[in-house]
C-alpha cells in the first residue's frame, strides 16, 4: 500500500473564505454553481471551483462544520470523474473521521468513497459511483486518509458511468447529509497535474483516477438509477409516476365509473382528455390499459368488469391520442391489489385503471 507523507497544506480551509467563496452555515445546503470555468487563485495556481457546500457529520448539530467544494465533473475514457474537496476550519475542536461523513455501503469495498450521487434532472436519472471487477479502485480509498484534521482540505474523487452526450450539467450530492451543489457543468478530460498522494491536499495537484482499461470490470448498469416523478391531479382522479422513458398513470375507477358499471361518467371526461393530450404530444409505441377491481363479487364477474372498463377507457382515449401509438386493453380482475382488501379505503385503491406508455426521448 502506498503511504502518504504528512505535509503542511498549501490551501487550508480558511482560504475558502479568503477566495470569496460563499459557504452556507446550516447542516446541509444546496449551493448555486458559479459560472462554468470559475477558478480560485491559490498560490498562483488556478483551481477550478464549480460550487461549495457545507454539512455536519452524521447530521449532528454539535459537530464541527465540514466545508467543501466541487472542482469538476469530467468526462474521461469509459466513465465520468467527480472531484471534490472536504475540510475542517482551523478552529475545529477535533479531527473528524471520513466515515462519519460517508457511511460505508455493503454494496462497495469497505474503503470506497460511495456516498456521492450525480443527478441529471432533465434526463430523470441519478448515478452512483461504479463498483465491480476485482476490487478495482473506482473512487478514493478513504482508508488512506482516515480523519480530517483542523485546517486541512483534502481532495477526493469517484468515477461514475459515462453520461449521455446531451447531458450538460448535473447536481452533485455529497455525503449522508446530501449536501448539494447544483448545475455543475460536465466538462472533458481528467484534471491535471496529477499528485503523488492517493489523497492529496487541495492545491498540491489532483488524484490519479481510474479510466479506460481500469474501468473494464465495472458494473455500469448497476450505477444508473432512473428517477421517478410522482404527481397527482387537482381533482384526485389521476396519479402519475413518470421516468425518463415511461409514464404510468393510475385512474380512480370510482370517479371513472359508477358502481359495477363500465360506462364512463361525465366526471371522468377531463381526466381522460388530459391523458389523451399527453399521449398525443409525446407518447410512442404501445399504450397498455389495464382494469383492476377489488375483491367484492366473484372472480369471474370482477374479471369481466375489469376487461370492460379497460375497453371503455381505450375507446375514450384512442380518438384523441394521435396515430403514433397503438392500444392494448387488459383486465386483471381482483388478482393484483395494491392494498389488502380489508377496509373500504383499501378497496377503493384497488378499483382502478392503469395506463402505461413510452415517451419520446426528444420531448422529455
Amino acid at each position: 500500500m502506498q503511504t502518504r507523507p504528512r505535509r503542511t497544506p498549501r490551501w487550508p480551509v480558511a482560504l475558502l473564505a479568503a477566495a470569496a467563496l460563499t459557504l452556507p452555515t446550516a447542516p446541509a445546503h444546496a449551493a448555486a454553481a458559479p459560472e462554468p470555468g470559475s477558478t480560485v487563485d491559490v498560490a498562483g495556481v488556478d483551481v477550478p471551483v464549480h460550487g461549495t457546500f457545507s454539512l455536519r457529520a452524521a447530521g449532528n448539530a454539535s459537530r464541527d462544520l465540514v466545508r467543501g467544494a466541487v472542482h469538476g465533473v469530467r468526462r474521461v475514457e469509459g466513465g465520468t470523474a467527480v472531484y471534490l474537496s472536504l475540510g475542517l476550519p482551523a478552529s475545529a475542536s477535533r479531527s473528524l473521521p471520513l466515515s462519519s461523513i460517508f457511511t460505508r455501503s455493503r454494496d462497495y469495498e469497505s474503503s470506497a468513497l460511495a456516498a456521492v450521487t450525480l443527478v441529471d434532472r432533465p434526463g430523470m436519472t441519478a448515478y452512483v459511483p461504479l463498483r465491480g471487477g476485482d476490487a478495482a479502485p473506482y473512487s478514493s480509498d478513504v482508508s488512506e486518509f482516515r480523519a480530517l484534521k483542523p485546517g486541512e482540505l483534502v481532495v477526493l474523487w469517484a468515477v461514475f458511468p459515462e453520461l449521455p452526450a446531451g447531458t450538460r450539467t448535473v447536481d452533485v450530492l455529497v455525503g449522508d447529509a446530501r449536501a448539494a451543489v447544483t448545475g455543475v457543468p460536465v466538462e472533458d478530460g481528467a484534471l491535471e497535474p496529477v499528485a503523488d498522494d492517493l489523497v492529496p491536499q487541495a492545491g498540491e495537484g489532483w488524484p490519479k483516477i481510474a479510466e479506460g482499461d481500469a474501468l473494464a470490470g465495472a458494473e455500469a448498469p448497476w450505477s444508473v438509477r432512473p428517477l421517478v416523478q410522482h404527481r397527482g391531479s387537482v381533482d384526485e382522479v389521476t396519479d402519475v409516476a413518470e421516468t425518463a422513458e415511461e409514464v404510468d398513470a393510475t385512474l380512480a375507477a370510482d370517479v371513472l365509473f359508477d358502481k359495477s358499471s363500465a360506462t364512463l361518467t361525465a366526471a371522468s371526461q377531463d381526466a381522460i382528455a388530459r391523458l389523451a393530450a399527453d399521449i398525443a404530444a409525446r407518447g410512442t409505441g404501445e399504450v397498455r390499459v389495464v382494469g383492476h377491481t377489488d375483491s367484492d363479487g366473484s372472480d369471474s364477474s370482477n374479471q369481466t368488469l375489469s376487461e370492460q372498463r379497460a375497453a371503455a377507457v381505450v375507446a375514450a382515449l384512442q380518438p384523441a391520442s394521435g396515430t403514433a401509438v397503438t392500444f392494448v386493453a387488459e383486465g386483471r380482475g381482483e388478482s393484483e391489489p395494491v392494498a389488502p382488501n380489508t377496509s373500504p379505503e383499501n378497496m377503493q385503491l384497488n378499483r382502478r385503471v392503469t395506463v402505461s406508455y413510452q415517451v419520446q426521448e426528444a420531448t422529455r
